[in-house]
């Protein structure tokens, strides 16, 4: 009974923060509430790197951040270049350029 009350408290507080259905920034554009939540992920990740004492190493821990972020960053770009693509209607290619797979050749 106990430990179930724990984990309720523990998922509310967790929704109570990290989930955009719950948390305070639920009436900001979805765009807003991306941008305060990295901002807030930001600054949790230095607060955390300075309180653990690695104030040394926090060039490395903000850099493997900034790595993630860029890959994230890039990625969204690439996803979104290529549905801008996909909605492009497509010009018939000529048959000198259809490929042909010729299994009977190949073995």
């Amino acid at each position: 009974m106990k430990n179930s009350r724990l984990i309720a408290g523990l998922i509310k507080g967790w929704d109570a923060v990290m989930d955009s259905r719950h948390n305070p920034l639920r009436s900001l554009p979805m765009e807003a509430q991306h941008y305060f939540m990295q901002v807030l992920g930001w600054m949790w990740s230095m607060v955390f790197s300075l309180s653990f004492l690695s104030i040394f190493q926090f060039h490395l821990v903000w850099g493997a951040h900034f790595l993630i972020l860029a890959g994230i960053v890039f990625t969204v770009a690439v996803f979104r270049q290529a549905e801008a693509v996909a909605l492009q209607p497509v010009e018939s290619l000529s048959d000198s350029s259809a490929c042909v797979w010729k299994l009977d050749n190949e073995a």
